[in-house]
């Protein structure tokens, strides 16, 4: 049953995945929609202290002219010292593409896959950004806690950053 006031968003939220900057994390948000509709963008709302902010800003940039996969990011839109959105977008079912059977794959991954994980992985390999040696998430329904995860970097990308945000 749905409450009224209540969506049936997902949040996933992320603390402290960069090393070095334990106060700076994220939440990727999953609006409610149709599985019959186009993925809408998912935004990341980042945030932390002013400083790392403007580094991570900066590598944000990287992902959105950089990365050119299925998948893909907007540019970084800062709200504050401390707040800055960027969203995933899906690239799979771009209008005049024709779909193939890999194309059908990358938008089955797309709809599956929780974005934190591309965004995770694009940081340290495309941004070169270090990500911490272990990195929770905690998924949430509608508010109500759903599950928590903890995995080791490796687990999410198969090469560590070299950069530190807090350098």
């Amino acid at each position: 049953m749905r409450h009224p006031g209540r969506t049936d968003e997902i949040t996933i939220r992320v603390p402290g995945p960069f090393a070095g900057v334990a106060d700076l994390g994220f939440s990727a948000r999953y609006p409610e929609q149709s599985l019959l509709e186009p993925l809408r963008d998912v935004p990341l709302w980042i945030e932390g202290p002013a400083e790392p902010m403007r580094r991570l800003s900066a590598r944000l940039r990287m992902l959105a002219t950089l990365v050119t996969s299925p998948h893909g990011w907007t540019q970084p839109v800062p709200l504050t010292e401390e707040v800055v959105i960027i969203a995933f977008q899906d690239r799979s079912g771009s209008p005049g593409v024709l779909i193939d059977a890999a194309g059908a794959l990358d938008y089955a991954m797309n709809l599956i896959r929780p974005v934190v994980f591309p965004f995770l992985r694009d940081c340290a390999e495309v941004a070169h950004l270090r990500l911490t040696d272990r990195i929770d998430m905690t998924v949430r329904h509608a508010g109500d806690p759903l599950a928590e995860l903890s995995l080791r970097w490796d687990q999410i990308v198969p090469a560590n950053g070299p950069d530190l945000l807090s350098a």
